[in-house]
């Protein structure tokens, strides 16, 4: 009698599966195709190989170019993008500019520098301790 509950109950839990796995991909597939149809010229993009480059032409709608290191230009399908950094990149701006508007000031200075620390010690010093012990080198 319970065996007869748990087999329909498996088979709706799979279809179930089945189904959240489709919704999912699909997800995916329409995040990743609206990537693709966002990419301009001057974007910074990580390839599917880990190649990051700066887009420099998107004319076609298939291919999109990219400089990968000064004056050198590679052409790509739009599908081999990966992702696009420079929205990263603003979002961390306008969090460090909403950080200085509270703040009121960098929080990083650069005109502030590291004092230098000094470590000779008088010949006095060497040979005895803070506590009158002499140390190995005094012998």
């Amino acid at each position: 009698m319970l065996s007869n509950a748990i087999f329909p109950l498996l088979i709706l839990f799979m279809i179930g599966l089945v189904f959240m796995s489709s919704r999912q991909r699909k997800k995916q597939q329409s995040q990743q195709e609206s990537l693709q149809q966002s990419l301009a010229v001057g974007d910074v993009v990580v390839m599917t190989s880990g190649i990051s480059g700066t887009i420099v032409d998107v004319d076609d709608e298939r291919t999109i170019d990219v400089e990968i290191a000064p004056d050198v230009i590679t052409t790509w399908l739009r599908a081999a993008v990966r992702e696009k950094l420079v929205a990263d990149l603003d979002a961390e701006h306008e969090a460090l500019d909403a950080d200085d508007r509270v703040l009121g000031e960098s929080p990083v200075s650069t005109t502030e520098s590291t004092p230098a620390v000094t470590t000779e010690q008088p010949e006095d010093a060497r040979s005895t301790g803070s506590d009158g012990i002499s140390s190995p080198r005094s012998s």
